[in-house]
């Protein structure tokens, strides 16, 4: 492998969480689909940290359903795909398996989102923001992070306290 091959190497972490349908399935296919369309390669799982859903204010019972989330690590290469061409592969995927609601908060069969790239730090406003902005406070990312990537979030925790 030549060194700029190596330098466009990335480790990537996806959080992906469902609570409608066969939620174990559903993370499942979003696996296979980001790995199939982004050719991650070094494919790292977390288990299922299974958690209840976090809900706005005034949310309707209903959707109160319990997620099931993992978190996943991987290698990318960010000069094929770049952050932004990943978001749009990410959408692209969440709609294929079902996910059509645009309510904050409400049940969807996939969420996918991007906890991690490498050391990055990316602010797009309101369009993508690497480290996720929920990483640190939210046990559904942190702990299943935490399981395949604990060195990679330390790093993340102390370039985010010198920032």
């Amino acid at each position: 492998m030549s060194n700029k091959n190596q330098l466009s190497q990335a480790k990537i972490i996806f959080g992906i969480g469902s609570n409608l349908g066969n939620r174990e399935d559903n993370l499942k296919i979003a696996l296979d689909k980001l790995a199939n369309y982004l050719s991650l390669k070094k494919i790292i799982t977390s288990r299922i940290l299974k958690n209840p859903a976090m809900l706005p204010p005034n949310a309707p019972k209903e959707w109160d359903i319990e997620f099931y989330n993992i978190a996943v690590s991987a290698i990318i290469d960010v000069e094929k795909f770049p952050p932004n061409k990943i978001l749009e592969t990410i959408k692209k995927i969440e709609n294929e398996i079902g996910r059509n609601s645009t309510m904050r908060w409400s049940p969807r069969e996939i969420d996918i989102d991007i906890l991690a790239i490498d050391e990055m730090f990316i602010d797009e406003q309101n369009i993508l923001k690497i480290p996720h902005q929920g990483l640190f406070e939210r046990d559904f990312f942190f702990k299943t992070m935490q399981e395949i990537e604990p060195e990679l979030l330390e790093k993340l925790i102390k370039k985010k306290g010198a920032l």
